[in-house]
């Protein structure tokens, strides 16, 4: 009976043998994983859910991952890698030297579609690299000199926005890096939404200002935008003691918001009224959206007035003769679709006359509405906008058909 037990449990010990072999042993070490695949995974997946897994893998691996990641840009090119990927390994926590020479060099790569995210990416680390020093593969000063440069020159509304993220996380007085100058009315609030989620109390009245926001843009309701953001925001800082209001009445709800973050801040909020749009009569626009040369903003109405920049708020008024030739032959940019693959630069055509609300993705712009749009460059520059109009044209190149 005895040997028979003996047996018995050689055999079970045999069957086990194999799968206890397999079994993983504590946590598995990156550097045996193969990187290779879950870059690949995380770039090519056509499941949106794989590919974020695969990306959050990849950003844990740190320094261990690394390698990989630049031989499939290295084979694919940079702007191969997809926006999800780069966004995890820059919130990430993985703060390794190799790492810290990836979103630097990201960053400072003007033709990278995602350099924003890996602007971000060294804010939040630039306690590691004060801490570190060398170690941690980037010097901190470095780091600073390139935020605070960044700061106030990048055209990228992202990136000067990132950059003061990182100055104030590094010890800047968040008055001071408020009061930079700043053209785009998405930076204040993206900047506050940051500081918010570090624990790092902001000025508050950038989020009530987007709260009141209902302005758009060629269609676009980039205000409301701005409002959703910044009610996101506040619920997730006040918590519990967000508090409640009947639905549909934005001044009652910003007058409740304002009594709870002035008795939470100590700060004294204005409770604005709700900002619509200012110009009216819109014929036609562009929408130029670029992490290499910043974003821009054109739309005209019959009579030759040019309205600049998000908010129309400047105007270029056109000589008439010069509107009358340009404005018969818009039917070069009455685009009947969009045209290319939109990954993240992109140019938007509207025109509602003719249906047109087209994006166009870069190389992507027929000749005749590329002539177009470079008569009114050279139109605006006539009229004394030489600026805009060197923007203008910079901001099409490559957009140009190839």
């Amino acid at each position: 009976m005895k040997s028979q037990t003996s047996v018995r449990l050689l055999l079970a010990v045999a069957v086990a043998a194999p799968l206890i072999a397999f079994w993983p042993d504590g946590e598995q070490d990156p550097q045996a994983e193969d990187w290779t695949k879950h870059v690949a995974k995380a770039c090519e997946s056509r499941r949106y859910g794989i590919r974020l897994a695969a990306a959050r893998k990849v950003a844990d691996g740190g320094d261990a991952a690394v390698p990989a990641i630049e031989a499939y840009a290295a084979e694919n090119g940079r702007n191969a890698l997809p926006s999800s990927l780069v966004d995890a390994i820059a919130d990430g926590d993985q703060a390794g030297p190799k790492v810290s020479r990836l979103l630097w060099d990201w960053a400072m790569d003007p033709d990278f579609y995602w350099r924003s995210a890996a602007m971000r990416g060294l804010a939040l680390r630039i306690a590691s690299y004060r801490e570190a020093g060398a170690k941690a593969g980037l010097e901190h000063d470095q780091v600073a000199y390139l935020m605070s440069v960044r700061a106030e020159n990048d055209p990228a509304w992202l990136m000067r926005t990132h950059a003061r993220f990182g100055l104030v996380l590094d010890g800047k007085p968040v008055a001071e890096v408020f009061s930079l100058p700043e053209s785009d009315p998405r930076a204040p609030l993206r900047l506050a939404t940051l500081l918010l989620a570090q624990g790092v109390v902001p000025p508050m009245q950038p989020l009530f200002d987007a709260l009141a926001d209902e302005r758009t843009f060629l269609g676009s309701p980039w205000g409301n935008h701005r409002a959703t953001e910044a009610n996101k925001a506040l619920r997730r800082w006040l918590g519990d003691a967000f508090p409640e209001f009947e639905p549909g009445d934005k001044q009652a709800a910003m007058a409740a918001l304002e009594k709870v973050v002035e008795q939470k801040t100590g700060q004294d909020i204005t409770v604005p009224a709700l900002r619509t749009d200012r110009v009216e009569g819109i014929t036609g626009g562009i929408e130029i959206l670029s992490c290499k040369f910043g974003d821009q903003f054109v739309q005209w109405t019959d009579d030759g007035a040019v309205h600049l920049g998000l908010t129309g708020a400047d105007k270029a008024q056109l000589p008439a003769a010069a509107w009358r030739e340009l404005s018969k032959d818009t039917t070069a940019i009455a685009l009947d679709q969009s045209l290319g693959d939109v990954i993240c630069d992109s140019l938007r055509v509207y025109l509602p006359a003719s249906g047109t609300n087209a994006k166009v993705a870069p190389g992507a712009l027929p000749k005749p509405a590329t002539d177009w749009l470079k008569r009114l460059a050279q139109t605006l520059e006539e009229a004394g906008e030489t600026e805009v109009a060197a923007d203008l044209r910079r901001g099409l190149g490559q957009f140009e058909g190839r």
